[in-house]
């Protein structure tokens, strides 16, 4: 176990920054790409010795997301854009809602989500259909 540590604690330099909770939304947009770059690496094996460091990437990001992204929480269409952009979506790729000029119209706040919408899009990015339902 002392040899593991040793070694752990050699390497720290290079692995700390990849899993270090971010201090800015340039450092949380890095940790999203690198999320994304070591889960298509993974392909799916929850046996992969990289599934360690896609659980410590997504506690640093949730941990950022709690402290910077809380007064943002609320909103369907600020969930819906927080999706595409963590799911890396384009507004070509939901066909769910529409059209892409559909798809523009909803994020401008020109057309509102109806409620196949909402069901697509919470199977689509497998939500709560209540993500993308403002209650006010």
């Amino acid at each position: 176990m002392q040899a593991n540590l040793e070694r752990a604690l050699h390497h720290w330099n290079m692995v700390a920054p990849v899993i270090d909770t971010p201090k800015s939304p340039e450092d949380y947009e890095a940790l999203l790409t690198n999320l994304r770059t070591t889960m298509e690496l993974v392909e799916n094996r929850p046996n992969s010795p990289l599934s360690g460091l896609i659980k410590a990437m997504s506690r640093a990001a949730e941990e950022y997301e709690k402290v910077y992204l809380v007064e943002q929480q609320g909103g369907a269409l600020h969930a819906l854009r927080y999706l595409i952009k963590l799911h890396n979506v384009r507004q070509a790729d939901l066909k769910e809602i529409g059209s892409q000029g559909v798809v523009s119209e909803i994020l401008s706040s020109k057309r509102s989500l109806t409620l196949r919408h909402v069901r697509e899009l919470a199977r689509r990015f497998n939500v709560s259909p209540n993500t993308f339902i403002d209650v006010e």
